[in-house]
């Protein structure tokens, strides 16, 4: 397995990549821009060709691209579902510019308009914006939510029902989120919870389609529907519910992306240790 972290933006490209590189990372996730504004950046051709060089240097891949927080393709007000359609483009393009083969979503909200009505607009969206899609060496992830409220996208089922949807050729997979998990319900803390999870997820989505795992700890409560990441072993999942996830058979190029608190501090080091722990335990076991 890759292991890395979603990189921070502060310091620059070239100055971060190069920092994930001297403390392990294999793999990276990346904002492309500001991911709390309707106005991503459009990068020169000239830099996006040393980020590319920069990261063959350093034998860091993949490169996944994350989607801005405001797209929402289930978006009840029209205006702010036309933003995202475009914002959601937008993203798109730049991850074929950067050369990323993977882009990570997330449901979105149904906004009040119902949970049957939210998830059939977002299906028929994914369905017209893959007809002018970039490029076909993109696949959409779709990321599993905390749930709660008008959260779309909070069960292995529901993630499950969307692929389904869309058939077997669309390009999409999945982002396995443990936090998320975890906060929409699934015990993930205890072998016998965790396999119960992993049946469904398997049953619903197969583990084949998980292609990036979002590997965060929760500062919050089983079922709680809060997305609070905590570090590795220091939050509700704990030491044993890691090392029971990474007994699974997943695939040994799969990226698992470190998005705990205080990216860009010494705490990365601490995590990715973890990482390696529990990923030679469940081999040694």
């Amino acid at each position: 397995m890759r292991f890395g972290i979603h990189m921070p933006q502060k310091g620059g490209f070239a100055r971060n990549v190069k920092r994930a590189a001297e403390i392990g990372c294999q793999t990276l996730q990346v904002f492309v821009g500001n991911p709390t504004s309707w106005n991503p950046p459009l990068p020169k051709p000239e830099e996006l060709v040393q980020r590319g060089e920069l990261l063959k240097e350093y034998s860091i891949f993949p490169l996944i691209v994350h989607t801005p927080y405001l797209v929402n393709l289930a978006a009840a007000k029209e205006e702010f579902y036309h933003k995202s359609r475009l914002l959601f483009r937008q993203t798109l393009q730049n991850a074929r510019n950067l050369g990323s083969p993977y882009v990570v979503l997330h449901a979105g909200s149904h906004g009040g308009r119902g949970y049957k009505e939210g998830m059939e607009l977002f299906i028929s969206t994914l369905k017209e914006e893959m007809e002018d899609w970039p490029s076909s060496g993109i696949e959409l992830l779709l990321e599993n939510t905390a749930g709660g409220g008008t959260s779309l996208g909070g069960t292995f089922i529901s993630i499950g029902n969307i692929l389904k949807a869309l058939g077997e050729e669309a390009p999409l997979g999945v982002c396995l989120d443990t936090a998320h998990a975890w906060a929409a319900g699934y015990d993930l803390s205890t072998g016998e919870g965790l396999k119960k999870a992993m049946d469904e997820l398997i049953e619903h989505i197969g583990l084949e389609c998980v292609k990036v795992i979002h590997a965060n700890d929760s500062g919050t409560l089983r079922g709680s529907h809060r997305d609070r990441h905590a570090h590795l072993g220091e939050g509700y999942i704990g030491d044993e519910g890691f090392k029971e996830l990474f007994r699974y058979p997943w695939s040994e190029e799969l990226p698992v992306i470190l998005e705990t608190p205080e990216i860009g501090s010494k705490w990365d080091v601490v995590n990715l240790s973890k990482l390696r722990l529990y990923a030679g335990d469940a081999r040694d076991a």
